[in-house]
């Protein structure tokens, strides 16, 4: 009876159509260039509901010339966020949670912000927490050290700040996955890694698949991962986490795909639980998220598609589904250079029965004299910049520093001072004379940012009134301000001296991607007095100036 009733939680898979060699030998076609000398990816395509194809193709370790298999087993990264998704779903299904409750009433270590801060919150990325990955890189911690549980819940129970209002925004946070695992705990008493195991990967024969919560712990058949080294070399990447929620999941396509078509047959969790899933967010405002349960769902060529990705050390990993054409593909990869969701398009273009072509927003295009208006670079009080050109009579948006080429902006009018473009809606606020365009705002379901022209660089930033020692409760660290050949350093005891460029009064920016916007400020006789770092999914993590 026991062994019956296993074999019934087991997923229905169906038959599927074998491919044909000609198919095969295009996505073979897609991969040739992962060899025995090189690092490599996993592939597995589902089709009308069953697994139709999976392969490996490169190393899985270089060192010990392991070849790629799919049942190689790898870190999948924030591809885990859709699994803790589904078990707060299950949670709840349980009677043991609601997901409008507030996280207070679950975990007591969370700083109380004066907001109410619910689950769903925490599942959509709108609950304003600062993100842990950035903090702990404040703090010093690079993400190749060791990084634990422990670690990250010191450094939620420091902060005294939200980035925004929970609801008024969506801001990517695996903070709040690091909180849903600890809710499982307190709820269960089962860690994430014994609840997802119990609930999801024994009943799905997901045999390969585990949140890996220990990183000492031996797994065999698992990949390493590389970055490039030069032109020709490879260099390991190393990861050491012990913490799972927002990331931490271990499994091979082979497993995955049983997840994959568990949205179909909904073995584990029932329709109503799977529909659920697909729910997007909704922020404050009402504007509406493309954010679901741990999954984005947008469109490609005009499809609709899920999925969601997972980036950490140099693995690179993409589960999507697009259900109008009844396809899956799930790609694996150890090469940090490598697209993952680049990677599972190409294959998918494989399987499109036809493209279908959007339609252009309705509107008229600005003439060339107002896009040249636009040619220059702009900054935001959040740390993000834009540098606009004028190619061709086509209006360019490029990297910091890039002369040539970048990506086309089409530009369509839909009202006064206002532009649409891929999704954003552009307002033009300020303008001087018939030269150039000094403020936007970029409005988009997310968020809205206001732009500035970066003004020519000052001749008077005198160094002195910089320097100096500063410090942050919320991560215990310091940063010192000195000057070089009249330029200001950054400096941190655990990193190499960074140079600040200036892009406006009082605010720099540097390369290292936790703290590359700095914004001083000053009192009222205008000494400056501190700098916050607003910068990314980090905003106003103030540093104060030691006497």
């Amino acid at each position: 009876m026991k062994k019956l009733l296993i074999l019934l939680l087991l997923p229905r898979i169906a038959a599927g159509q074998p491919l044909s060699d000609s198919v095969i030998q295009r996505i073979d076609k897609l991969f040739n260039r992962f060899t025995i000398t090189t690092p490599g990816c996993a592939v597995a395509v589902i089709k009308n509901g069953a697994m139709v194809f999976s392969k490996g193709y490169g190393m899985a370790n270089l060192e010990y010339e392991i070849a790629m298999s799919p049942t190689t087993i790898f870190h999948i990264a924030s591809e885990s966020k859709q699994y803790v998704a589904f078990c707060m779903l299950l949670l709840e299904q349980q009677g043991k949670i609601n997901l409008n409750d507030d996280v207070h009433k679950y975990l007591d270590f969370v700083p109380d912000f004066g907001k109410k801060i619910s689950i769903l919150n925490l599942i959509q990325h709108t609950s304003g927490l600062r993100d842990q990955w950035q903090l702990l890189a404040n703090a010093g911690w690079q993400l190749d050290d060791v990084i634990t549980r422990e670690h990250v819940i010191k450094i939620i129970t420091k902060q005294k700040a939200l980035n925004f209002n929970p609801g008024d925004e969506w801001l990517y946070c695996n903070t709040g996955y690091t909180l849903m695992a600890e809710i499982i705990k307190a709820t269960t008493g089962l860690t994430l890694r014994e609840y997802a195991d119990k609930y999801i990967f024994k009943r799905l024969g997901m045999t390969n698949t585990h949140f890996h919560d220990d990183y000492t712990e031996i797994v065999k058949n698992r990949a390493d991962s590389y970055m490039p080294k030069g032109t020709n070399g490879f260099q390991k990447s190393i990861l050491n986490y012990s913490n799972v929620g927002p990331t931490g999941l271990f499994t091979t396509v082979e497993d995955e795909a049983k997840w994959v078509m568990n949205y179909e047959y909904a073995n584990v969790g029932g329709k109503e639980l799977i529909n659920r899933m697909h729910e997007t967010g909704v922020l404050n405002d009402g504007r509406k998220l493309n954010y679901a349960f741990g999954l984005t769902i947008d469109s490609y060529k005009n499809y609709k598609r899920i999925g969601h990705g997972g980036s950490d050390a140099a693995f690179r990993t993409y589960a999507v589904r697009y259900p109008e054409q009844n396809l899956g593909v799930i790609v694996f990869t150890n090469l940090g250079s490598v697209s993952a969701n680049g990677m599972c398009a190409q294959v998918a273009d494989l399987f499109f029965t036809a493209k279908l072509i959007a339609t252009p927003p309705a509107g008229e295009a600005p003439d060339s004299n107002f896009l040249k208006r636009l040619q220059g670079n702009y900054y935001s009080y959040r740390g993000t910049l834009l540098q606009f050109g004028f190619d061709n009579g086509k209006l360019m948006s490029r990297s910091p520093g890039q002369s040539t080429g970048g990506i086309e902006w089409k530009l369509v009018k839909t009202g006064e001072h206002r532009y649409e473009a891929t999704g954003l809606t552009i307002v033009f606020k300020t303008m001087s004379g018939t030269d150039s365009i000094k403020q936007f705002a970029i409005e988009n379901p997310y968020s809205t940012l206001e732009y500035y022209r970066q003004p020519p660089v000052s001749q008077k930033i005198v160094p002195a009134e910089f320097s100096g020692k500063y410090y942050n409760e919320e991560t215990e660290s310091y940063y010192s301000i000195s000057s070089k050949d009249n330029k200001l350093i950054l400096q941190h005891r655990k990193y190499a001296d960074i140079p600040l460029a200036y892009i406006a009064p009082d605010q720099f920016t540097n390369s290292n991607w936790w703290i590359n916007h700095i914004r001083f400020l000053r009192d009222s006789k205008g000494k400056v007095i501190a700098f916050e770092i607003n910068s990314g999914r980090v905003q106003h993590l103030l540093y104060k100036k030691v006497k």
